[in-house]
């Protein structure tokens, strides 16, 4: 029996959750992890482990409101050539550190915006990256790229070291919305682009949209899946928009006027509707794959990873952020990058590797965090299996099951031998439900972004 919207919006609460793209999160995240610290975790890295490899590039063409990453306009090239010249700089200071030369899996360009990179630019960090590590040769090379500014003869570059996927913002093709946010990307130019890497062999397309702007209609939503899906993208992302104008002041240039929880609910529907009805099938919480993609078949064997990437196929236990604001995840925890371009160069000009802060594991991080990343990726997720791996008695999550009788009341949450599993419809809980088993989350109003 379909579960009745109403039951849901009563679950929302009227503070907001994370987005557990990391357990802890970073807002928990201290500074009492140094450059010392974090010099000794990654000299004592197993060798045999596979990495993963995140390049933040702080810099985009334009700013578009709706943002909540770390990035900056660019208005000539020379900050981007200082900040690539730290960037290099960073990469050999690791492969110093590491002592040896780790095999990568999977590399992953965010942003900003990458593709903003100057090819000589591009072809001088793979170059290092490839003097620093083993790069597998089955490893998903991909970039975030923005199709009102990507240069085409940069796709040499993209070809010579063996990028294989590109992901496309996209968000909403309604001119209301673009010209509200700040960003006007027609149909055509995104459609032409898509064409344009399918052509060069770069065929794994994943297009990122956005629910809950203002303007948006369900009429001029719907007309906007329609035209993804003609392009027959491999992936969809689509993301609840984050209003966190205390957090990034351009946020303000929106408006006050969001989406009410009512609202997000009916256009999340609306996309996976029309997603699953036309090939595409459900991972995670917020993604869509075609029904022969990988990732599909790598999230029915759960083996999916959660992080700040989003989710992914990679294998990889280790993952290494170079560049500004980014974050590495390894065995002893978390450790994150200055977010500042300038106080990160200044770091590497003095050959320190630039850490801002970060978080070492305690006992119980490694527990609740499997627990939520089971429930991020596959909506499920077996107590008992937990306990016994981590030699815990099951009555230890008692109390986090407690918390979420509401949901097993409403009908969102079965609980039955110590399974819990969410219903399919109440997607847009899950980082609700997950929060009853982070230990460090408080409810405040104005942290997190909000609603569904």
């Amino acid at each position: 029996m379909p579960l009745d919207n109403r039951k849901i919006l009563q679950l929302v609460p009227d503070y907001s959750v994370p987005r557990y793209t990391s357990y802890p999160t970073a807002p928990n995240f201290s500074d009492k992890i140094s450059n010392n610290i974090y010099t000794s975790w990654l000299k004592n890295l197993d060798k045999d482990k596979e990495i993963s490899l995140y390049i933040h590039i702080p810099f985009c063409n334009s700013l578009c409101y709706f943002c909540g990453c770390h990035t900056n306009v660019a208005n000539t090239y020379a900050p981007i050539e200082s900040y690539v010249n730290s960037l290099l700089r960073e990469i050999a200071l690791l492969g110093e550190e590491l002592r040896n030369k780790f095999n990568v899996s999977h590399i992953h360009f965010g942003g900003g915006t990458p593709s903003i990179l100057r090819g000589a630019e591009l072809w001088m960090i793979m170059l290092s990256i490839k003097k620093n590590f083993n790069i597998l040769e089955n490893c998903e090379i991909a970039m975030e790229i923005d199709p009102r500014f990507y240069k085409k003869n940069l796709t040499t570059i993209l070809n010579k070291y063996g990028f294989n996927r590109i992901s496309i913002g996209v968000q909403d093709f309604s001119k209301d919305v673009q010209t509200l946010t700040n960003r006007i990307q027609s149909f055509k130019s995104t459609k032409k682009i898509v064409k344009h890497f399918r052509e060069n062999k770069i065929s794994n397309i994943n297009i990122d949209l956005m629910y809950g702007l203002p303007k948006q209609t369900v009429r001029t939503f719907s007309d906007t899946l329609k035209k993804i899906v003609t392009l027959e993208p491999d992936r969809i992302s689509i993301f609840g928009y984050g209003h966190v104008p205390w957090k990034k002041k351009h946020q303000k240039l929106i408006g006050d006027e969001l989406l009410n929880n009512e609202s997000r609910l009916k256009f999340y529907q609306l996309a996976s509707r029309y997603f699953l009805s036309n090939g595409y099938e459900a991972f995670g919480i917020d993604h869509y794959a075609k029904k022969s993609s990988s990732i599909v078949q790598k999230a029915k064997e759960k083996k999916l990873q959660r992080n700040f990437q989003g989710y992914s196929e990679d294998s990889a236990e280790i993952l290494i952020g170079i560049g500004a604001s980014s974050i590495s995840y390894l065995p002893k925890g978390y450790v994150q990058n200055i977010a500042q371009v300038d106080e990160y160069i200044s770091s590497l000009k003095e050959n320190k590797l630039p850490i801002l802060r970060g978080h070492e594991f305690r006992a119980k991080d490694k527990i609740y965090g499997t627990i939520i990343k089971e429930l991020m990726c596959y909506l499920s997720v077996d107590l008992n299996q937990v306990a016994e791996k981590f030699e815990k008695n099951i009555n230890l999550f008692l109390p986090n099951v407690k918390k979420l009788q509401p949901f097993i009341d409403a009908g969102c949450v079965d609980f039955e031998n110590h399974i819990l599993s969410i219903k399919p419809e109440a997607r847009p809980l899950v980082r609700n439900i997950c929060s009853a088993f982070d230990q460090y989350f408080k409810p405040e109003k104005n942290k997190y972004s909000f609603g569904i």
